[in-house]
């Protein structure tokens, strides 16, 4: 019994350890990079060398429609591989969520992206 609590403190110590490292480096390199003082003209966008109407992040990007669709699908094709890799161990009544998943998928990435291209994202 008091072998297994020590596995458990040993996965703490090296998850506060995995997460020491990184955050120890962002905060090292925040302190060592010059601050240079702040310019308000080179934060604003480039137009040709115009003035800048709006504001820089009204920009509209054409593509998150695709990644709307994108992401499920990859999902999908990853639930429906490792279903068919283990079809053979399993019930049958889980073949009937199998492929219930995939249609629900579909039907939620069309929503998905109808809503993207509806509202312009």
């Amino acid at each position: 019994m008091a072998f297994e609590s020590y596995n458990y403190i040993a996965l703490f110590i090296f998850i506060l350890f995995s997460a020491s490292v990184p955050i120890s480096f962002l905060v090292t390199s925040w302190f060592l990079r010059p601050h240079p003082p702040k310019n308000p003209v080179k934060g604003t966008s480039y137009e040709s060398a115009e003035a800048p109407i709006g504001r820089t992040k009204d920009i509209v990007n054409e593509y998150i429609p695709f990644f709307t669709i994108f992401l499920p699908f990859e999902i999908i094709s990853m639930m429906t591989i490792l279903w068919a890799i283990a079809s053979r161990q399993l019930p049958a009544l889980i073949d009937v969520a199998a492929i219930g998943l995939p249609l629900f998928g579909m039907a939620f990435a069309w929503l998905g992206y109808k809503m993207a291209v509806d509202k312009h994202v």
